[in-house]
């Protein structure tokens, strides 16, 4: 029974995870030719690895050209080989979702029969051959290094994206906040698209140009990529930190006490934990290639005040002011009516110099609504 569970189980993750990896995903496009000649190199092996596991395989044609398709976003290696040239390799080649990556390799034939690799780290090309739809995408690389914790702060560094100070909608071109439609793995998203920022692998947002599979759309996109599974076991934890509230015996606040940096008191703990489930095992029964994998990932946030005025912030009235309020509600109103009385105002001259002008107008409106 628990066999039969366990099977059940991984084909659902099996299902869904396929289901996943069809949309959100790019591709790499390019050509491999002679460097002396310039001519085009037929049947050359391309190799895609990603943290020392294949990815996907290729061989150019009659025009040297080759496609691989359906590769997650992240960084990739692309290698090279053919019969009687230098090997070679570019190490961190950017792929993003719903986008060709392109690159050319330029070989050089040698008559040695060595193991070296030519190693070319590539570099992100200022202008997007590619063309398509208009936007920018932000990669995990410049995601770790901005201060914003939101894919919607993410996605309001791009032009042409606009988010005013207190909303959480962005507006793209000048539409309304309504007009932007958020996918996550190419998924619409309906209300709340937060995902901590350790889940996020890239946001793309398509200012114009938008592809036919996102349908007809007035404002723009916020593509969201989250993090897949990685082959080997690895995880992270973040705190930040700007105080601790420490509140007293009295249930309304009036003795605690914030200790740290500010008077915000801002906490936010955030970890995610990421590693193989099923390995491929070969037939000596050492566990050679992933098959299902997992990735979770969580955070916590907690801040004593989250909307903090830019003049100081608010006046809160003390303790003793606020039970003498409570005890005695009824004060006379700005119109002379009030129910405010005592017994003491009888007896008292408004005329008396030494009494001060507050007291003399408060006289007289307790005056006017006795009589």
């Amino acid at each position: 029974m628990l066999k039969t569970l366990r099977s059940v189980l991984t084909t659902v993750l099996l299902s869904v995870g396929f289901v996943f990896a069809q949309t959100g995903v790019g591709s790499i496009r390019g050509s491999v030719k002679d460097k002396e000649s310039g001519d085009p190199l037929p049947f050359a092996k391309v190799i895609v690895q990603q943290n020392g596991q294949q990815k996907g395989f290729s061989q150019t044609d009659f025009d040297g050209k080759f496609l691989i398709s359906s590769l997650t976003p992240g960084e990739y290696d692309v290698e090279v080989r053919f019969v009687g040239y230098q090997p070679m390799r570019q190490e961190g080649v950017v792929v993003n979702s719903d986008r060709y990556t392109l690159i050319d390799f330029e070989m050089g034939a040698t008559s040695e029969m060595l193991e070296t690799v030519e190693v070319v780290h590539y570099e992100v090309p200022l202008i997007n051959k590619d063309g398509g739809a208009s936007g920018a995408t932000v990669t995990r690389d410049d995601i770790s290094k901005m201060p914003t914790r939101s894919a919607e702060g993410i996605a309001s560094t791009v032009g042409g994206v606009y988010s005013s100070e207190g909303s959480s909608g962005l507006n793209i071109r000048g539409a309304r906040s309504d007009a932007t439609y958020y996918y996550i793995d190419g998924i619409k998203v309906r209300g709340s698209s937060s995902l901590p920022k350790a889940s996020i692998q890239e946001v793309s947002v398509i200012t114009g140009g938008v592809p036919a599979n996102y349908g007809d759309i007035t404002g723009g996109v916020v593509a969201i990529t989250t993090r897949g599974p990685s082959a080997k076991y690895f995880g992270s934890f973040e705190g930040v930190s700007s105080g601790f509230y420490v509140n007293g015996k009295d249930p309304l606040g009036y003795d605690g006490k914030v200790f740290g940096m500010d008077k915000y008191a801002y906490n936010l703990v955030e970890g995610m934990l990421s590693g193989p489930l099923l390995m491929r095992k070969d037939s000596t029964g050492k566990k050679t290639k992933p098959i299902l994998g997992f990735f979770i990932s969580g955070n916590f946030n907690d801040v004593l005040d989250s909307r903090p005025m830019a003049n100081g912030g608010l006046y809160r009235l003390k303790k003793e002011t606020r039970d003498e309020l409570l005890a005695n509600p009824l004060r006379p109103t700005g119109i002379g009516q009030g129910t405010y009385y005592n017994s003491d105002f009888l007896n008292w001259d408004p005329n008396d110099p030494a009494n001060s002008a507050f007291e003399q107008v408060k006289w007289r409106m307790n005056a006017r609504s006795r009589a």
